[in-house]
């Protein structure tokens, strides 16, 4: 038995994690352990919790009735392990039947914590799975363990689950203070103000779990060192890029872009105007590099969302607001661009089981006036709902503008309804020719998983 794995397995403690703050990713009831069972994988950018909401499984299952001695956590990323290989899992699967002292009959439940860092992880995995009575959840960090990573090398056998830094309610939830506000139905002006002032909050430091409570400077700090370490980690070195000052600019450039149409010709200008030439296709890869690994995420038209080679310009959405402000120029991604953003994340928790596209921009046919997001599947043809987002509706003019474009994609794709999420305003409603627009201030909304 390897000595330096069984101290690392001895050495964990959960109660050391604690208080252990519930996520609201939903990864269904633990399966019984047996072998061949399908591994449940989540995946996210480094630092969004996914170690967490490994220990509250964990914590769940130990209340269920299964003792301590079955529940098994090991972490890849251990600077002591070097280097990581097949044979490192090997050797923590006997330390833990040798410290686990229990009947194999029984069965395990393991959870493999960044199990990415292993060379030919997705070979061993699935060679424990198919011999080894358990219930097996791993986590992955960066483009090392994406989605379609998984299911190549599982072909069926696997659950993807994606999570993203903490959304406003479950911020909100994770203090007594925040819990009452969300509890209550109707609230006094002062607890809207509240409210209101935690939601912008929000929007300016994000949802990371270890930025909340620091002072404003090393929070924006550590936002930017998570950035480059992707940058580093996830794109340059997996890629083996020759061009790591480029990544880097680009990625800072396209967290000003947060919620903006990306033009990789005017991106490649304004790199080349500040000294860092690169050809297109280049530059394209990148962006592609920096979506597996969980730094943003890509935002098509509608009706263009099945098809790849089109000249439209998608949108760009960072995985965090704050990380995308603490990351871009002064001034460049502004409060409303980090609201839209914002809304964008939180339309992908509640829309889990959509597919690729399923989330996209719509823009209507007879004056191209363009709605923030239309959910409902391309290969139907049909969008299910619109919604729009602005920061304000603060006088006729913003009011006629933000409605126009809902009212004439309400026409075009026959719904009756939108939604316009507003950052500052009142709750609503507007009623034109038979059809609907819910006006909903953005914290209601985001404090309401019920809400369209």
């Amino acid at each position: 038995m390897d000595p330096t794995i069984a101290m690392i397995l001895k050495e964990f403690s959960l109660d050391e994690y604690r208080p252990i703050i519930p996520r609201e990713l939903d990864l269904g009831e633990p399966l019984p352990p047996r072998a061949g069972n399908l591994v449940k994988a989540i995946t996210g950018m480094r630092r969004s919790g996914k170690t967490y909401r490994l220990f509250q499984e964990m914590d769940r299952i130990h209340r269920s009735g299964v003792p301590w001695s079955r529940i098994w956590y090991f972490n890849f990323e251990d600077n002591r392990l070097a280097p990581i290989t097949p044979r490192t899992g090997d050797d923590v699967l006997e330390a833990i039947r040798y410290l686990g002292d229990t009947d194999p009959q029984d069965g395990l439940y393991l959870f493999f914590d960044e199990l990415q860092e292993m060379e030919n992880w997705g070979a061993w995995l699935r060679r424990v799975v198919d011999t080894t009575k358990a219930t097996i959840y791993a986590s992955g960090s960066s483009s090392k363990m994406l989605s379609k990573e998984i299911a190549t090398e599982f072909r069926g056998r696997a659950l993807d689950f994606e999570l993203l830094p903490y959304s406003f309610r479950e911020l909100l939830a994770s203090d007594p203070d925040g819990t009452a506000l969300m509890e209550e139905k109707a609230w006094t002006a002062s607890e809207r103000a509240r409210i209101q002032k935690r939601f912008d909050s929000y929007l300016e430091r994000g949802g990371f779990p270890a930025v909340q409570g620091l002072p404003a400077s090393q929070a924006s700090a550590l936002l930017q060192s998570y950035t480059q370490r992707v940058v580093a980690r996830d794109v340059v070195e997996r890629h083996n890029l020759a061009k790591p000052r480029l990544a880097a600019a680009l990625a800072r450039k396209l967290m000003g872009l947060n919620a903006r149409q990306l033009s990789v010709r005017k991106v490649e200008n304004d790199l080349r105007s500040a000294g860092l030439a690169s050809g297109r296709g280049y530059l394209a890869d990148l962006v592609a590099h920096f979506e597996d690994a969980f730094l943003l995420f890509r935002v098509k038209e509608f009706s263009l969302s099945l098809s790849e080679n089109t000249t439209a310009q998608p949108k760009v959405y960072a995985i965090d607001p704050g990380l995308a402000l603490a990351n871009s120029k002064a001034g460049a991604c502004d409060k409303g661009q980090r609201l839209e953003g914002a809304v964008y994340l939180e339309l992908r928790r509640r829309c889990p089981s959509l597919r690729d596209g399923a989330i996209s921009l719509f823009r209507t046919k007879e004056h191209r006036y363009e709605v923030d997001f239309a959910l409902g599947d391309v290969l139907d043809g049909e969008a299910s709902q619109l919604i729009q987002v602005t920061e304000a509706m603060d006088g006729p003019k913003t009011s006629a503008r933000e409605t126009r474009a809902l009212w004439e994609a309400l026409s075009e794709s026959g719904l009756d309804e939108g939604v316009i999420i507003v950052g500052n305003g009142d709750e609503t409603e507007y009623e034109q020719g038979g059809k609907r627009i819910h006006q909903i201030p953005a914290w209601k909304w985001f404090i309401d998983p019920n809400r369209p």
